[in-house]
């Protein structure tokens, strides 16, 4: 699953390793959803993030998290919603393909849908997220009694 995750969501996850935004980022730490970005969000995010996060060791999180994200050039820019800023994470979205563009900006959150992109808040994504994965176990254990294994 393609993902674009903006900044608030970095900082929230700082806050607390239990909350949805903080799993989101493990799970891209993980190799388990692939997320993405352009060299210049990215670079902004390193650089905002380390004037704002204290903490060590979310920081070297961070820091593999940003290693994991995969490039994306952006051909086409959009003027979608009023900060430039995020409508360079919907830039983002729409080159990479993504499936959910991952926010907890209202303005962007009214966008709703951009060229097959969801917009969805980290708990959105969250309960999506874990209903697919949940599916697809049900399916394999349900073909494994099947299959008699």
């Amino acid at each position: 699953m393609k993902i674009v995750i903006d900044t608030n969501i970095l900082i929230n996850a700082a806050a607390d390793d239990n909350s949805v935004a903080f799993r989101i980022i493990r799970e891209v730490i993980e190799g388990r959803l692939q997320a993405f970005a352009t060299h210049q969000t990215m670079g902004e995010n390193r650089q905002m993030l380390r004037k704002l996060v204290r903490d060590r060791e979310y920081r070297e999180s961070l820091e593999e998290f940003f290693r994991n994200l995969n490039i994306v050039k952006i051909y086409e820019h959009v003027n979608v919603v009023t900060d430039p800023e995020d409508n360079k994470l919907i830039e983002s979205a729409a080159a990479s393909g993504a499936d959910f563009l991952i926010t907890k900006d209202n303005e962007v959150l009214d966008v709703g849908e951009y060229h097959r992109t969801k917009i969805v808040t980290p708990e959105e994504f969250w309960a999506t997220y874990k209903n697919d994965e949940d599916s697809g176990r049900s399916w394999n254990d349900w073909t494994k009694m099947l299959m008699g294994e």
